[in-house]
């Protein structure tokens, strides 16, 4: 992930992060990792874990990410 995909509106401040930059950012980064784990998004976009959890299940809602499977990393799907 390049510095020009860094959000103008926050400068990826979770305070200021729109629910819908978090998700565009969140899909980008299990794309390129090829994984997709609240950990992931935890660590790598430095968000809280509920707003991972969310972000996780409307990915999984979208058909874009395997349902979970206890401790592993979700499936990429799309």
């Amino acid at each position: 992930m390049s510095d020009n995909n860094v959000c103008k509106n926050c400068g990826h401040d979770e305070s200021k992060c729109t629910p819908d930059e978090t998700y565009r950012r969140a899909k980008e980064l299990i794309t390129f990792k090829n994984k997709a784990s609240a950990a992931l998004l935890q660590r790598d976009l430095k968000i809280s874990y509920a707003k991972a959890i969310a972000v996780l299940d409307r990915l999984e809602a979208e058909g874009y990410i395997g349902t979970s499977n206890g401790e592993e990393p979700r499936k990429i799907i799309k």
